[in-house]
């Protein structure tokens, strides 16, 4: 439970219903004539009907009729619905390589409990068939994927709204003259909504660790000059120890089909076809092959992008030419007809590191 998840779908979703019914307004009518007289806005109020009727009995409060109470109830799990049946959905953005990874939402019923207050009943009337004529049964409200999954376009999420369907009506009775006359009314609806999880952010790799360790004696932690295991060869001992990603050679060889290993100690000179034995450390992780310097051949020229060391660029050699046999040997054959005359070194790369040969491979041929 440590990834967090909270994007206001609710509080989004709440401010949708009122602002889907907030244009309401009754009209006050001459009983003789029909005309109306007065028209007047439905002010709408987030929280329970009892404390709307607290804040009435206070004559201190402002608060007039009439007014709509909207208060949260409920909130549950819709096991009917489903936004996708993978934990992702994607989307394509406005390129053909842009694409928007979102972890599936949760489909919720948001439950609402609604009551209209009025001191007219002819109030109560209007504001009650602006609910039923425009819910019938439903009416459906848009809003956007949360904006903290960074998507290159507007992703529109449509939300229905459905109302219960029936509304109680409550008379006053037993007033005290001074009590003013009061009619109110009581529904219910319930908004299906979606509410989304977080994307799980990854820790980096860690692509290096150097650790030291070190013995000592429990027993006597500390010690001075003084000591006699300060001055003897039973003094504890610290070994630092590195664990790395990065690849490395260690020695390479040159060869031609007919003739022995010749370790490349120094650059070397060649008009040959580029065979050479490779020996080394992580050659077998997720490595590329390259040559680099000036020899223009026929490879990709492509940067070399990795997490520690920095970019740059080289003739990628096509897998076909090289054979990594094991995690500290790799061989490479370039036919001649592949090469261009030019200074050159061999490269690999990994996702953490790239390394050369550090010698200069002339081509004459």
């Amino acid at each position: 439970m440590q990834q967090y998840s909270y994007f206001f779908e609710q509080s989004n979703l709440l401010n949708l219903f009122v602002s889907a019914f907030d244009e309401a307004f009754v009209y006050r009518y001459d009983h003789n004539t029909k005309e109306s007289k007065e028209k007047i806005q439905v002010r709408y109020v987030h929280g329970p009907k009892h404390r709307v009727l607290h804040d009435l009995n206070d004559r201190a409060k402002t608060l007039t009729l009439p007014v709509v109470t909207i208060e949260q109830t409920s909130i549950s799990r819709d096991t009917s619905r489903i936004f996708n049946k993978n934990k992702f959905f994607y989307h394509k953005g406005l390129t053909e390589n842009e694409i928007s990874k979102i972890p599936t939402p949760i489909p919720v019923n948001i439950e609402l409990s609604v009551s209209v207050i009025c001191y007219f009943k002819e109030d109560l009337d209007q504001i009650l068939q602006n609910f039923i004529t425009n819910c019938n049964p439903y009416i459906i409200v848009s809003w956007k994927t949360p904006e903290d999954f960074d998507l290159p376009f507007l992703e529109e999420i449509r939300t229905e709204i459905q109302w219960s369907g029936d509304s109680s009506i409550t008379n006053p009775k037993d007033l005290s003259p001074e009590t003013k006359w009061r009619i109110s009314a009581d529904t219910s609806f319930t908004i299906k909504g979606w509410l989304f999880k977080s994307i799980d952010e990854k820790a980096a790799p860690i692509y290096k660790v150097d650790a030291t360790f070190s013995d000592i004696t429990l027993s006597n932690r500390v010690y001075t000059w003084e000591d006699y295991p300060a001055l003897s060869g039973q003094y504890p001992t610290s070994e630092t120890v590195s664990v790395c990603a990065y690849p490395i050679f260690t020695n390479a060889f040159y060869y031609n089909d007919n003739s022995n290993l010749n370790e490349i100690i120094d650059d070397i000179i060649i008009d040959n076809p580029l065979n050479v034995l490779l020996y080394g450390k992580r050659f077998s992780y997720d490595n590329k092959w390259y040559l680099s310097g000036t020899n223009s051949s026929n490879f990709d020229f492509e940067e070399v992008i990795t997490a520690k060391s920095p970019i740059i660029s080289a003739y990628k050699i096509p897998d076909e030419y090289v054979n990594v046999l094991n995690d500290n040997i790799a061989n490479i054959k370039i036919p001649l007809s592949a090469l261009s005359s030019g200074n050159y070194t061999l490269m690999t790369s990994n996702s953490a590191s790239w390394t050369n040969l550090n010698k200069v491979i002339t081509q004459i041929g």
